[in-house]
């Protein structure tokens, strides 16, 4: 029997390699592709008004192309002076809930939306020269959080939203305006 030459079992074996790699390569495109994409939109229930609660609703979107499994919100609010740069806090006494009350976890199938709403929320404006300050622009509403879920191989992700109230003319006044940071989608 001949031995085959050196220089085909080299080829042999790195034609192997390049066939692994691109196999893995494929499997990682496809599912990257398919991962869910979380997008998230903030807006009040109600426009603002002194010594009234403020409750706020957060449009969920999953335009991806998988189920987000466990989906785990977590919501936040913040009244600012606008000069003061946006910076997010997750205070322990917000987050403080019902005893009554356990955090929402769901799926969000692909191509599916879900409507949350901050219903336990303590935050007001108790006098009108504070729903002034807010509607001139001196202090700012922010109403935030994360989105925590898992993907079909059950790799956590997490997503942030922002927004803040702006009185603009002519748009809708319950809509918000996007935070310049701690906004991304999946």
């Amino acid at each position: 029997m001949k031995k085959p030459p050196k220089n085909s079992a080299r080829l042999a074996t790195t034609l192997s390699i390049i066939a692994i790699v691109l196999s893995a390569s494929s499997w990682w495109l496809n599912y990257a592709i398919s991962l869910p994409a979380i997008s998230p939109k903030v807006e009040l229930v109600e426009p603002l008004a002194a010594g009234q609660q403020i409750h706020f609703k957060v449009l969920v979107e999953n335009t991806g192309k998988s189920i987000a499994k466990q989906l785990h919100p977590t919501l936040a609010f913040k009244f600012s002076r606008s000069d003061i740069p946006f910076e997010p806090t997750y205070n322990p006494e917000q987050a403080a809930n019902p005893a009554n009350w356990s955090p929402t976890v769901s799926d969000l199938p692909a191509g599916s939306h879900v409507t949350l709403y901050s219903a336990y929320n303590t935050i007001s404006l108790a006098h009108d020269h504070d729903v002034n300050a807010v509607l001139t622009g001196q202090w700012n509403l922010y109403l935030y959080g994360k989105i925590r879920y898992k993907d079909i191989l059950h790799i956590p992700h997490e997503v942030h939203f922002c927004g803040f109230y702006q009185q603009l003319p002519g748009a809708e006044p319950l809509k918000l305006s996007y935070c310049t940071s701690y906004n991304e989608t999946d």
